[in-house]
């Protein structure tokens, strides 16, 4: 949110701090192949569902090319052969929905998608990442939050995806192939996670470089070797999927999340701080957390918190910050356990992070 003056925000701020919810977002997963004659009108039917606008928002979608039939897909990988064992699949095509609905995405309904978008959201993910296409090189950054006490054993997942690619055409009939998974980061098994109380925060960040130069391969029998080569066609076309899932039983997924190309900061100002990627920890606290954000040059930050009722509790401005990774520490003492929201900005631009005290 833009903000000009943030002590002009307390009036409103009952109106304007909530502690609901988001939405969740549906992690839709596909295996498929250029070389599977069911593919091709299995992916035209899934694209053509999630193409309707009342699913604009609402999903994640992501396409892992498999070793079969025949000599299998050029962009098959051995990280979403992973994926294909995870899930236990014998047959393509096959698309999951939250780890749940699995079969031919010819057969998904709308119904399906809406029974998946009704279940309530377990967690809040922002993710937001830059490429650097000269370098080939992809950051990432992602801030959860979590509305339930966390099961141990939970994962987090990030996928870096290509919107498009028309060089693995595979004898099926397809000519163009949307969403496919080029890297997970680190790697396919995720990052597990230690477990996060309702209301509690964690941030992670992830930095890969495609190694080598552009490979087709002749099929799946000789799949890239990620530690020399890589099969991105258009560096300018890869988007990022973040996801954080248990790794048993039901396979659950907590949310899914589309990362923001760029991390946030104000193209108006030519000062600016980025505090897109701030995070507060411990998480919940008691007598004191300490504030992280990133700077990108020097500027003067302020940090306010405010209780359930939009009242400010508490102002400090930071002058003339050093640019790099700030630490900052919040004298929690003699406050109400309960929640609250701190709120860091700069001049031109604010972000908000719950946080807990107890």
């Amino acid at each position: 949110m833009k903000m000009k003056n943030l002590l002009a925000l307390t009036a409103i701020c009952v109106a304007t701090l909530s502690f609901g919810q988001v939405e969740r977002t549906t992690l839709v997963e596909t295996f498929t192949s250029s070389t599977c004659p069911p593919c091709n009108p299995g992916n035209v039917a899934l694209e053509n569902l999630l193409a309707n606008s009342i699913n604009d928002g609402k999903y994640v979608s992501l396409k892992y090319q498999m070793s079969w039939p025949g000599n299998g897909d050029p962009y098959y990988t051995l990280e979403a052969d992973t994926r294909r064992n995870f899930y236990s699949v014998t047959g393509i095509p096959q698309t999951f929905i939250d780890a749940g609905w699995g079969g031919n995405p010819s057969n998904i309904a709308q119904s399906n998608l809406n029974s998946a978008y009704a279940v309530d959201a377990k967690m809040d993910i922002q993710a937001t990442y830059q490429v650097d296409e000269v370098n080939q090189t992809v950051t990432v950054q992602i801030d959860l939050e979590s509305y339930f006490d966390m099961t141990p054993g939970s994962r987090l997942f990030v996928a870096i995806y290509e919107h498009e690619t028309d060089n693995n055409v595979g004898g099926n009939g397809e000519t163009t192939f949307e969403q496919v998974m080029k890297k997970m980061l680190p790697s396919s098994a995720g990052t597990p996670m230690q477990p996060i109380l309702t209301g509690g925060t964690a941030h992670y960040e992830f930095t890969y470089t495609f190694n080598g130069s552009y490979i087709l391969p002749p099929n799946a029998t000789q799949p890239i070797d990620h530690a020399t080569e890589h099969s991105v066609e258009e560096f300018s076309d890869l988007g990022v999927i973040v996801w954080t899932q248990t790794m048993s039983g039901a396979k659950e997924v907590y949310q899914a999340e589309n990362a923001t190309m760029g991390f946030p900061t104000n193209s108006l100002e030519e000062n600016s701080v980025l505090v897109g990627s701030a995070s507060i920890y411990p998480n919940p606290a008691a007598d004191q957390a300490t504030v992280v954000f990133h700077a990108t040059q020097s500027e003067d930050v302020e940090i306010a918190l405010y209780n359930v009722l939009g009242e400010l509790v508490s102002f400090e401005t930071l002058k003339s910050v050093v640019p790099g990774r700030v630490q900052h520490n919040m004298d929690l003492s003699g406050l109400p356990a309960g929640m609250y929201t701190v709120r860091i900005a700069t001049g031109a631009e604010s972000i908000s992070k719950h946080l807990t005290v107890r």
